[in-house]
């Protein structure tokens, strides 16, 4: 078994503090070989609290990969319990899979929350389910194991999309059209909030089985969610969608969607905003997983938590407010709004 902080050391061949993407407290890499684990947890900013973030359970073609993933995924936690207003620093774990993944896999993963001692506390993501990390829950105590932040996620998606439609067009959200790319957890939810209110949905996955059931007459199964023609286009799976060759398919006047990471490089903002689209940061409006996770410790109740939800809309309208004054994109006045 091996357990080791690598923030400083040249590892598996790369000077990890001297990455491109680094600008951490601490980077961890754990590996069980008898039970097939390898593991990295990034802790990007621990001032406010412990660092918190979802494990993702994923294929990488490489280390550099994986490692290139956690760092930016922490970062932007950073940013998200910033928007949230929570006490708590900003993590991200993610475990290889190069295997099957099992009831030995998870204790192990506890094994290494263990071994951190309190200072990355873990929720799900993808390829870790709420059940998995209720399992995980019976050998540590860090995670969080309450509730399924995906729901929280969609509902403080929905009121952003919902006050950016007020914001460009002065209409409310009925017979909007809106594309979703991605009908897991959070872009299911987010269709039916948006479709109740009145909006045309069309939702696409790559996995078919995720778009049955759907019987909601205002959500509509298409097959490719990027290149549609609507007014809003909200990428709910993987990031890095977008660079300056896939921008030019997009056919929608704003971006808002619960993907990390949906830029290649922070230059495409600026690219979206020539093109007249208004691109709403992730880091911005998929905070509302960190409000429902961390509810119950900071004590608020349903409403207080739906009233927080709320405020993402209000925060995003600021900043729509401000670039639309500057005649700059709202990446640019990102930094205001997080802090």
């Amino acid at each position: 078994m091996i357990f080791k902080d690598i923030t400083k050391t040249n590892f598996k061949g790369i000077d990890i503090s001297s990455h491109h993407e680094f600008n951490h407290e601490k980077v961890f890499y754990y590996e069980d070989d008898k039970i097939g684990i390898k593991s990295l947890v990034a802790i990007h900013d621990s001032s406010k609290g412990p660092a918190i973030g979802g494990c993702r359970f994923k294929a990488y073609d490489s280390f550099e990969e994986g490692l290139n993933d956690v760092l930016r995924l922490s970062r932007g936690m950073t940013h998200k319990n910033n928007v949230a207003q929570i006490p708590f620093g900003g993590g991200k774990a993610i475990i290889f899979k190069e295997s099957s993944k099992s009831n030995h896999l998870l204790k192990s993963y506890a094994n290494f929350l263990n071994l951190l001692e309190g200072q990355y506390i873990s929720a799900e993501d993808i390829g870790i389910s709420l059940e998995d990390i209720r399992f995980v829950k019976k050998y540590t105590e860090f995670v969080f194991d309450n509730i399924d932040p995906g729901p929280y996620t969609a509902k403080g998606i929905y009121y952003v999309i919902r006050e950016a439609i007020d914001f460009c067009f002065s209409e409310p959200l009925t017979d909007k059209k809106i594309s979703i790319q991605g009908a897991g957890s959070v872009g299911k939810k987010l269709a039916e909030h948006l479709a109740n209110d009145g909006a045309k949905v069309f939702i696409s996955d790559i996995d078919k089985s995720k778009l049955e059931n759907i019987d909601n007459p205002n959500i509509y199964c298409i097959d490719d969610a990027f290149s549609f023609d609507c007014d809003v286009f909200s990428p709910c799976a993987l990031g890095a969608i977008f660079d300056k060759s896939s921008i030019k398919s997009l056919n929608c006047k704003i971006i808002a969607g619960g993907a990390n990471n949906q830029l290649q490089d922070s230059s495409i903002a600026n690219d979206l905003h020539d093109r007249g689209i208004i691109y709403i940061p992730d880091i911005l409006i998929n905070s509302g997983g960190a409000i429902g996770l961390t509810k119950d410790l900071m004590k608020r109740n349903e409403v207080e938590t739906e009233s927080d939800l709320m405020d993402i809309a209000y925060r995003v309208r600021k900043g729509l407010t401000e670039s639309h004054e500057k005649s700059i994109s709202l990446q640019d006045t990102i930094r205001e709004l997080i802090v």
